[in-house]
């Protein structure tokens, strides 16, 4: 009975990750540019065997960390001018608050108080050098599709804009890319500042934010079919319980 019990907790461990991960997604659901982790990821399988023994039995023992779902999220009008959201292929460069480099689809910009450009998890936006970009006081800022900012400056002429810097975006073609634990994109190996090379191909669309890519729905259901499929091996190890139980009866020698 020993295989059915280990084979039932070794299905109730898979399942509790897939719970976790659905759970992470939810809770994301509402983040801009969200990138909903695949549930469970990827399970490798490996062989439990012992010395002059068959390799009976092959578990889910181990799985891929990182993987992570691409598909576009819905653009959504806000009209904020610092609102930017990645039409098709491509991440925003961010810096964290450690110096660590990263990708990011999360547009909802703002201007910290010493006039850097930020995200609003607080990671810093980086221009094509891959500097932290600042931005002097303006009436209005204007976001070009390539990732250009002009603003109209305090104190100059109405209409006349000035260039101050250009978003560093790339596409992550050709890059295995993972999620690390921060939430944050990164190519596996990490960034080399001295290879970076800006994408100009990546379409920037100002007064946009990309929502989560997270469906509500479907996560859902895979929590109720995660919690059936847990409870399915509650049972086997309840029956396997009871098979040895018998088998145990049957095998006592009568009184007398």
């Amino acid at each position: 009975m020993d295989k059915l019990i280990h084979t039932a907790l070794n299905t109730m461990h898979s399942a509790r990750l897939k719970q976790a991960t659905s759970a992470q997604n939810l809770s994301n659901a509402q983040v801009p540019g969200f990138r909903g982790d695949e549930i469970g990821g990827r399970f490798g399988s490996v062989y439990l065997y012992a010395d002059d023994q068959l390799e009976t039995r092959v578990f889910a023992k181990k799985s891929e960390p990182g993987l992570f779902s691409s598909e576009q999220g819905e653009m959504r009008l806000t009209g904020q001018q610092t609102d930017v959201a990645i039409e098709g292929d491509g991440y925003f460069m961010v810096e964290n608050s450690f110096g660590a480099l990263g990708m990011s689809r999360r547009g909802d910009f703002t201007i910290s108080n010493d006039g850097t450009l930020v995200n609003r998890s607080g990671e810093v936006i980086l221009d094509t050098s891959l500097v932290p970009m600042t931005v002097p006081p303006f009436r209005e800022i204007f976001i070009a599709e390539n990732g250009q900012v002009y603003i109209e400056p305090i104190g100059g002429e109405p209409g006349v804009r000035q260039l101050v810097n250009q978003i560093a975006a790339t596409s992550g073609e050709g890059l295995s890319l993972k999620k690390d634990t921060d939430g944050t994109i990164r190519p596996e190996g990490g960034i080399d500042r001295t290879q970076f090379n800006a994408d100009q191909n990546v379409r920037l669309k100002q007064g946009y934010l990309e929502t989560s890519n997270v469906s509500v729905f479907d996560e859902l259901v895979n929590n109720v079919d995660i919690q059936k499929q847990y409870q399915l091996n509650v049972k086997l190890i309840s029956l396997a319980k009871q098979i040895d139980e018998a088998g145990a009866s049957l095998l006592k020698l009568p009184n007398g």
